[in-house]
């Protein structure tokens, strides 16, 4: 069974209605909601994979992400998310699908601030710690059936229209099962600020644009590295997304090579 990117949760969890906070899609931002802010996010992604030989079968996954983020004070922000997939795999010999559905592991996640330093209305350079984890469902073709702790970090920059952050964030198997060994996911994005030119307060919407090179590195010696460019806009109540994740490099023994990943989504805030 395809095992696909299990902290897709640790993304885009920025406060909806600041214009101000560029984000990138596919990865982490040092940026938190309010106090007793709350955000829904729901995601879809369609993900086309070839099996590793001697399979070497067509895979179909679509993956339905709910998240929800809320701010426990203005330095510290729960998150949790829920995925739940659908696989289907044909079978080049005989032309045979197979398909399975289910609810993919939950997990439980905490982001603190560590440092903040705003040196202007639109800038500012942030650093938060990323703690928490992952439980299984129990569900054997999409759980790791095992507790698996979650550590990282994250820093983000933004001056004016630009906006740089670099995550890195490592999942504990603890299981020691062949369903991916620990697990290192690093991403580096850029994100820009097309409209408005000039943002103000009283600006109803923004239009941003990201670029991002994600990274995942197991200690089973599986690798991948992707260009994820994405697109978004933003209100005061809620944002809309869409990324496509592109391939460059892979070395893939464990699991199916993704060909490509395409991603919309939204997110609400109340």
């Amino acid at each position: 069974m395809m095992k696909q990117r299990c902290l897709a949760v640790l993304v885009l969890l920025i406060p909806i209605g600041q214009a101000t906070a560029q984000a990138p899609i596919n990865s982490n931002v040092a940026l938190q909601p309010s106090r007793s802010g709350l955000i829904l996010r729901q995601q879809f992604r369609f993900t086309q994979a070839t099996a590793p030989e001697p399979a070497d079968a067509d895979i179909s996954q679509v993956t339905s992400r709910t998240t929800v983020v809320y701010g426990a004070t203005d330095a510290v922000t729960l998150i949790l998310d829920s995925p739940t997939i659908l696989y289907r795999q044909i079978n080049p010999d005989t032309g045979r699908a197979d398909t399975d559905a289910g609810f993919g592991d939950l997990s439980l996640l905490t982001k603190i601030r560590l440092f903040r330093d705003d040196p202007g209305p639109n800038d500012t350079t942030r650093f938060d710690l990323i703690a928490g984890v992952e439980l299984p469902t129990g569900q054997d073709a999409f759980s790791a059936d095992s507790i698996n702790p979650i550590f990282g970090g994250v820093i983000s920059h933004i001056f004016g229209r630009h906006a740089i952050s670099a995550d890195a964030l490592w999942k504990f198997n603890t299981g020691g099962d062949t369903r991916g060994d620990d697990l290192l996911i690093y991403d580096i994005a850029y994100s820009y600020r097309f409209i408005p030119e000039t943002y103000a307060s009283e600006s109803p919407s923004a239009v941003f644009g990201s670029i991002e090179l994600n990274g995942l590195s197991s200690t089973n010696g599986d690798q991948e590295f992707f260009l994820s460019p994405g697109l978004q806009y933003v209100t005061v109540r809620y944002i809309l997304e869409a990324t496509v994740q592109i391939p460059v490099w892979q070395d893939l023994d464990h699991r199916a090579e993704r060909d490509v990943v395409v991603g919309f989504g939204f997110r609400v805030q109340f």
